[in-house]
This record gives structure tokens, C-alpha cells and sequence, in this order.
């Protein structure tokens, strides 16, 4: 009774879903910067009917999932061919577009079992993908160790993409390097795609306030530029860290300028039932059309 309730609070702030909105029922295409959601956190505990039912009257119409976390949507290597057949389907008849999926899996174990198991098993979760129909994997660089030089951590990150480059060519599956871990400074992400040299390897910006270091946003933004994967992470449109810096106003306008086409997708803290998380979600669309306006 008090899920139903909460359920009924939450679904009054969404945006109603109309008729015409309805009778095209595809995925709409559209070009330049788009806003969308991952489901670490906020969307883990939605299940995939909810994702589908809530995310277009929100104004989020891409969203990539993450796996291996055991959230409510279920979406998870061990599931059968069936069930990824099936799952394919229920996005490609919704007007949410299913833009990857996101894993942990990293390259810089020092110990070479782990590092070939991460390699292996990054290979299955490309072919999930591919059965998934989602186009791109994201993955962890991920951290420097204390008695390994970090151009030797640098050099082992770029052979294991070098080695997973050729499977991810012929599945169609843009493999998203994320900075994220010690290594994902912007400028050790671009050593690393400049020594695999694959397009289908690919940089993934997280809006990482570590990106305004050493040159600063916009000059770092350009050293990957030649990189970048076609969605990024951002996070609380609203907090103050980055509204003081204007650090969305300009990443959004550089990504606006080189004409980026993508989606920029939502990393927010969960709440504790659905009518937080409506009214968060909607707090963020609203910032985002702020900022899309202003640039």
C-alpha cells in the first residue's frame, strides 16, 4: 500500500506522455547534445517496463545500464540469449534509446591472471552488448600502483584495448574508456587512445573536476577531442562546485562547438522512493535547459 501511494505521488510530477507522442512510439533521432540517464544509482532500482515507462516523461530518451550490480532491471551477462533477444526488443519499440552498457571491468592489475580475465570477460560483455543491441561498453583505465612506474601501468591499459580493439570492430561496439581511477586524468587518457589508435576506442568523459588541472577544461578537453566517445557521464547539474566554476556551461559549449552529437547522461545519488526521484530528475532537466539555452 505505501508503494502504491508513493508510486502514485511520483508518477503526478511527470510530464504526460501524449497521444501523439504515443502514435510515434519510435525513438526519435536527433542530432547535437542530448540528455539521458545511467542507471548507477538513480534507475537502479527501476525495473526495465519502469525505465521505459518513466525516462520519456522526464525528457530523458537515452539511457545506458549499468551491469554486474544486481539492480532491479536484470540486464546481466549470465542471462540467456532469450532474454537479451527480448530485451533488444522492448527498447527498440520505446521511445528510450538503449546507448551501452556499463561494466567495472579495468586493465591495470599487475597480476596477469586477473588481467587476462578482465580481457576475456571484457570480450563477453561486448557480445552482450551486440545482442542487446546497445552500441558501446564502458569501461575503467583504472588506478597507478605504488611500485610500477605509471608509464608501464599506461603501456599495459593500451595493449589490453589493442587486444579487445579487433572484437570490438567486428561486433560494432564502441569500447568507452571512462576517466576514472588514478589514470583517468584527460591527459593520460589521450597517451593511451593515441597509443591503441583504434575508432572504436574511445575516451568517456565523467565530469571530473580533475579535468580544469594543469591547463585547464577547455585546453584539456581539446587533447582528447580526437577521442571522444559518443555519450558521457555528468553529474548534479546543480552543485555548487560546478555551478561556480560554470564547469557544464563549458564543457556543453565545446562539445556544442566541435558539433558532438550524443548523449550526456545522468550520474545522480538515489533517493528513497520514486517521488525524490522524479522530482530530482526534473531539477536536472530543468539546469540542463538552462544551460543549453545559455550556450
Amino acid at each position: 500500500m505505501l508503494r502504491s501511494a508513493a508510486l502514485t505521488v511520483g508518477t503526478a510530477l511527470l510530464t504526460p506522455w501524449t497521444a501523439a507522442q504515443e502514435a510515434r512510439g519510435v525513438q526519435e533521432v536527433k542530432k547535437g547534445l542530448q540528455l539521458g540517464l545511467t542507471t548507477y544509482q538513480i534507475g537502479s532500482k527501476w525495473t526495465v517496463p519502469e525505465l521505459i515507462e518513466f525516462l520519456p516523461r522526464l525528457g530523458l530518451l537515452g539511457l545506458e545500464i549499468r551491469t554486474d550490480l544486481g539492480y532491479t532491471h536484470g540486464i546481466e551477462l549470465d542471462r540467456p540469449k532469450a532474454v537479451r533477444t527480448e530485451t533488444a526488443k522492448r527498447f527498440a519499440d520505446s521511445r528510450v534509446t538503449l546507448v551501452g552498457v556499463a561494466c567495472g571491468e579495468r586493465y591495470d592489475s599487475p597480476d596477469a591472471a586477473v588481467l587476462a580475465r578482465a580481457i576475456e570477460r571484457t570480450k563477453e560483455l561486448m557480445q552482450f552488448c551486440a545482442d542487446l543491441g546497445a552500441p558501446g561498453l564502458r569501461i575503467f583505465p583504472d588506478n597507478f600502483h605504488a611500485d610500477i612506474p605509471q608509464e608501464k601501468t599506461l603501456e599495459q591499459i593500451a595493449d589490453s584495448l589493442k587486444k579487445l580493439a579487433p572484437t570490438a570492430d567486428s561486433l560494432g561496439i564502441e569500447l568507452r574508456l571512462e576517466a576514472h581511477g588514478s589514470v583517468g586524468l584527460l591527459p593520460n587518457l589521450e597517451n593511451i587512445a593515441k597509443a591503441v589508435n583504434h575508432p572504436k576506442v574511445r575516451v568517456m568523459l565523467n565530469s571530473d573536476l580533475r579535468d580544469i588541472r594543469g591547463a585547464g577544461l577547455s585546453a584539456n578537453l581539446e587533447m582528447v577531442k580526437p577521442y571522444l566517445a559518443g555519450v558521457h557521464h555528468i553529474h548534479d547539474l546543480t552543485a555548487t562546485a560546478y555551478t561556480e566554476s560554470k564547469f557544464y556551461e563549458t564543457q556543453f559549449a565545446f562539445l556544442k562547438k566541435i558539433e558532438w552529437n550524443g548523449f550526456c547522461l545522468l550520474e545522480i545519488d538515489d533517493k528513497p522512493d520514486n517521488a525524490a526521484r522524479f522530482a530530482e530528475l526534473a531539477k536536472q532537466k530543468r539546469r540542463w535547459d538552462e544551460i543549453m539555452t545559455s550556450i
